[in-house]
């Protein structure tokens, strides 16, 4: 049974994966896309662009719901341990993407979506794609060529558009027109450059369209319950049993032991200032935007080394990291830094991790972006956190684990990795850095109790409002916040609830196991739900005989 068992998990996965990657080759390459599986063989279609016409979406979600079918059909309570983490890695991913392409149906709803899916897939192929490939001229004017055609999707598709998503597809859309009239086409010869630009012009043309298609159109409320929305996120993406009243109480109870940190850490700086008003002083000492860059470079480096240095989880040899500025046309949806993992396994093509400047150097700019946090940003998004945890995924050789990833097991790590690299002292030579990791955790917590808060009622905006600014964010940034939030119901409760779960395991675990063991434990094994982690850990505590 066993064996069979496995048989057809693995038949259903490459089943899947290879649909997935012929049909959405964008979608499954970018982390932008959380709800779509890393599907591998979706390099081998960058040239093709994601069909979202209506007939061919409903197409291709029946196939997937025919194939969700079939694993349900299969019987977990009969599979061994590591069955059952693929069995339930895949149906998590198949979830994922049927709940967010066939019931909620955001391609009627989100701009964003097309917008991404064209600018992202030209990116990949103008400057991702020259590190593994030699000549791209070919794919790339079929994917810009297509750009107009994927526009009038949007405009066959797209009916009514809540506010922040009307709000966020004109922001990214006149950001687009301008970079696509900047494409860095100077290096291709006189002959392809020409069409280059001709073909970049008509999408031009397209997103003109679309936007005054979008200024047109007036905003209309969400309509699903958010709280039916987000226990099925919680139950089929992520395999987590907590109901929203105990997330609620989690986060809540996270925030104040937090700010009670905060004071205590405040008064042992500085007994005549608050932790807000120590925290307004401090920024780092950079005077332009390629300082900022290699401040952040030069701390990639430094955690790197150090976690080595402790020995404390495996760190093997990755693709480097590339600092870069974020591109303008991602801003808009962007925080002031984030991270995009490479396309293809090979050692020569890098990581970016994209970080925004901020407006200028003023103290009050400063503390309006998250430059300060420099240190604690970048153990999140390189090491230990998003690029290592990403890096040892996709080299797995298990192909629903390498090839699925789960927000909350994602966004959790990164949010455990800043607390660990305070814990181990990376920072003890830096007083007003325990501040800094501590705004971060109760920043993190405010943003569970909104997600899980809102759709049982026990916070609204305001009060979120509040709270964030109590956190020391100017009103506009709250504002911002608060927009992107809200684009996203599911995924802001993961780095906190992601977090606390790992403290759990590392609680009940590490001193068993060894800090080691523990880590590379966790980190060897696919982004598994921590129901099953648990019974994994245990499992190699006290393996059957």
């Amino acid at each position: 049974m066993k064996k069979e068992t496995c048989v057809s998990i693995n038949k259903i996965s490459e089943d899947y994966f290879g649909y997935m990657s012929r049909n959405y080759p964008v979608l499954c390459l970018s982390d932008e896309f959380y709800f779509f599986p890393r599907a591998k063989q979706a390099l081998n279609f960058l040239h093709i662009s994601d069909d979202l016409s209506r007939e061919k979406i409903e197409q291709n979600t029946a196939y997937v719901r025919k194939l969700l079918a079939g694993l349900e059909k299969l019987d977990p309570g009969k599979m061994d341990l590591e069955s059952q983490i693929d069995f339930t890695l895949l149906k998590q991913s198949i979830s994922s993407y049927l709940r967010e392409f066939d019931f909620i149906k955001t391609w009627r709803i989100n701009p964003s979506l097309y917008l991404k899916i064209m600018l992202i897939g030209i990116e990949h192929l103008l400057l991702k794609a020259p590190y593994f490939e030699n000549d791209i001229n070919e794919k790339l004017l079929r994917k810009i060529a297509a750009a107009p055609c994927l526009i009038r999707q949007a405009k066959e598709n797209l009916k009514n558009i809540p506010p922040a998503y009307l709000e966020t597809g004109l922001a990214i859309s006149g950001y687009a027109i301008k970079h696509l009239k900047n494409l860095p086409f100077g290096r291709f010869k006189p002959a392809v450059r020409k069409k280059l630009v001709a073909e970049a012009k008509k999408a031009v043309l397209a997103l003109e369209d679309l936007r005054t298609f979008l200024k047109r159109k007036s905003p209309k409320d969400f309509s699903l319950n958010r709280k039916n929305l987000i226990i099925r996120i919680l139950k089929d993406s992520f395999s987590y049993s907590k109901d929203l009243k105990g997330i609620f109480q989690s986060a809540s109870s996270e925030l104040d032991k937090t700010l009670n940190e905060l004071k205590a850490a405040a008064e042992r700086i500085d007994p005549a200032k608050n932790w807000q008003e120590l925290l307004f002083r401090y920024r780092p000492e950079v005077k332009n935007t390629k300082e900022l860059l290699r401040l952040y470079a030069n701390q990639t480096r430094k955690i790197k080394n150090f976690l080595k240095k402790k020995n404390i989880m495996t760190v093997p040899p990755v693709q480097r990291i590339l600092v870069c500025e974020t591109p303008e046309y991602m801003r808009p949806i962007r925080a002031s830094a984030s991270y995009a993992c490479p396309l293809s396994i090979l050692k020569k093509e890098p990581a970016f991790f994209y970080i925004t400047p901020s407006p200028s150097n003023s103290q009050k700019n400063w503390l309006s972006t998250i430059h300060h946090e420099y240190i604690f940003v970048t153990a999140h998004e390189t090491y230990p956190g998003h690029h290592l945890l990403d890096s040892l995924r996709r080299n797995l050789k298990n192909p629903v684990r390498a090839q699925v990833e789960s927000p909350l097991f994602y966004e959790g790590w990164a949010s455990y990795s800043e607390a660990l690299i305070y814990e181990l002292g990376y920072t003890k030579q830096m007083p007003l850095q325990k501040l800094v990791g501590l705004k971060r955790q109760a920043w993190r917590a405010v943003r569970a109790m909104l997600d899980a808060g809102l759709a049982i009622k026990k916070i609204d905006l305001n009060e979120a409002a509040r709270l964030l600014t109590g956190l020391g964010y100017a009103s506009s940034t709250v504002r911002m916040m608060l927009k992107h939030y809200l684009l996203t119901p599911g995924y802001q409760l993961c780095y906190t609830v992601g977090k606390l779960e790992f403290e759990k395991l590392k609680n009940k675990f590490a001193d068993r196991m060894g800090l080691k063991l523990f880590h590379d434990s966790l980190l060897s094994s696919g982004q598994i739900p921590f129901c099953l982690l648990d019974k994994k850990l245990e499992s190699l505590l006290c393996p059957k005989k």
